[in-house]
């Protein structure tokens, strides 16, 4: 079974507000059938928080589900964004993504895809 990598960096109005969001989004990843494993970074080393990158594992397809979380994960955040990467490890697709609608973000996992 072929595995996808993504990594998803947030940021929100200040520090605590993307520490919350990213916990927020790694819990809806688990969520997801196809996400095989999700953990948290930190950005910064130097800070105590769990970090605001979010590291998906998840089965080759699922980037629509993917999406769709992510749609209903901005809606709920208005202050948010996401950088997206799909396998950052061979330097792949990246994108930014804030403040959109769920049909943006379902266009923009299609590019990210592509």
């Amino acid at each position: 079974m072929d595995k996808e990598h993504y990594r998803f960096v947030v940021a929100g109005e200040d520090q605590a507000a993307a520490g919350r969001a990213s916990q927020a989004l790694a819990d809806m990843l688990r969520e997801l059938e196809p996400v095989l494993d999700v953990d948290r970074q930190k950005a910064d080393e130097a800070t105590m928080d769990l970090g605001t990158i979010v590291n998906a594992i998840a089965t080759s397809g699922a980037t629509l589900a993917i999406a769709q979380g992510l749609a209903g994960w901005l809606r709920a955040r208005k202050g948010a964004s996401i950088t997206i990467e799909v396998d950052p490890s061979v330097g792949s697709v990246k994108a930014v993504v804030a403040g959109v609608d769920a049909e943006a973000a379902v266009r923009i996992a299609e590019i990210i895809r592509s």
